[in-house]
């Protein structure tokens, strides 16, 4: 039973990844995919370290951050909108709660240790 929860969890990870980009990344999504209930899949998350929700957020924002390193020149709007967030105020807000910078000092922080 234990494993079994394991391995539908790390799926769900999985799955929250290669969907990253799609604004509509939601739990129904997800628990379709895998064939659970919602319920189920919120109570995968309940044994994990963060919430279906938080997980979604915390991949958007590496993923932001990498393609910020990777891509310099690219507009902060195309790599929030990249990464599945639907407005760039919220992309801002939640940038700048989990790293204490806005995502702007961030990719010039980037700039100065090359």
């Amino acid at each position: 039973q234990a494993a079994l929860r394991t391995a539908r969890l790390a799926q769900a990870r999985r799955l929250i990844a290669g969907h990253l980009q799609n604004p509509d990344l939601a739990p129904t999504m997800v628990a379709d995919e895998l064939g659970v209930s919602v319920r189920h899949l919120h109570m995968l998350f309940e044994t994990a370290e963060k919430s279906f929700s938080q997980t979604v957020t915390d991949e958007r924002l590496k993923q932001s951050r990498r393609l910020m390193r990777e891509t310099p020149e690219r507009l902060i709007a195309d790599v929030a909108a990249a990464c599945g967030f639907e407005s760039l105020a919220t992309y801002y807000r939640v940038f700048n709660a989990a790293y204490g910078m806005a995502p702007g000092d961030f990719r010039a922080q980037g700039s100065d240790r090359r």
